[in-house]
């Protein structure tokens, strides 16, 4: 497979990234940060065999977004899928939220969603099985509750994900939602079990755990889609 992964200088973005190099795949890695991409792409190919590739910018930029798809087609040859983990947050409730943070969480989170998903789309039309996944929270169905600007757009990707599951459908294109609940992304992509829990809960999802679904979605067979998978720490106390 070749396959682009946004949000791939760090977090669950670069854990698929790193498991799919593993696996024998191309990759191609967006993030606004080149020198960052660069270094870790040189950790993952040591031995310079060419399967992995930086395409740096903004998934809020048109232009990086059709130009990191044209770039991956150029190096590979074609683009097989799509994983989009870019993603940004907003601490405070909408109340206290400047509108400068408003802005930036909506140009990533939605309307890179949205641009990304565009550029590639007839690369992924053109490789005859292209799959789609998009990395989503748990806010995106679950609304009862704050934070408000988390849920209106987990919302959005939702949405375009559950309509464009039926548009893509007709070009043999595979749309999926991932859906998370709490992930440790600033810890190691596996590590212990206790650092996850909290009195012997389970309060966090290994980055490991994620990539295992992504990788899951991917490799199904033509004409098997997975619409969602819906991943959560159990929370459970012993």
């Amino acid at each position: 497979m070749v396959v682009l992964i946004t949000g791939s200088s760090s977090g669950i973005g670069e854990t698929v990234a790193r498991r799919l190099l593993k696996d024998g795949h191309c990759v191609s890695l967006m993030a606004r940060r080149a020198d960052l991409l660069e270094s870790i792409i040189r950790d993952m190919d040591p031995d310079s065999e060419g399967r992995a590739l930086a395409v740096p910018g903004d998934v809020a930029s048109w232009d990086a977004c059709r130009d990191a798809a044209s770039q991956t087609v150029s190096a590979f040859g074609r683009l097989d899928g799509l994983v989009n983990a870019a993603g940004t947050w907003v601490e405070e409730p909408l109340i206290e939220a400047s509108p400068g943070d408003i802005q930036r969480f909506v140009d990533t989170d939605v309307s890179g969603a949205i641009l990304v998903t565009r550029a590639c789309l007839p690369h992924l039309k053109a490789s005859g099985s292209g799959r789609l996944i998009h990395l989503n929270g748990l806010q995106g169905f679950i609304r009862q509750r704050p934070p408000v600007l988390y849920a209106a757009v987990e919302s959005a990707v939702r949405g375009l994900t559950e309509s464009l599951r039926w548009e893509a459908a007709d070009y043999g294109v595979h749309v999926g939602l991932i859906s998370l609940g709490a992930v440790a992304n600033t810890q190691a992509p596996t590590p212990a079990v206790t650092s996850l829990s909290d009195d012997g809960g389970r309060v966090s999802l290994s980055r490991d755990e994620v990539a295992d679904a992504v990788i899951f979605m991917l490799s199904r067979a033509k004409g098997v889609n997975v619409d969602e998978i819906i991943l959560t720490p159990l929370n459970r106390k012993p």
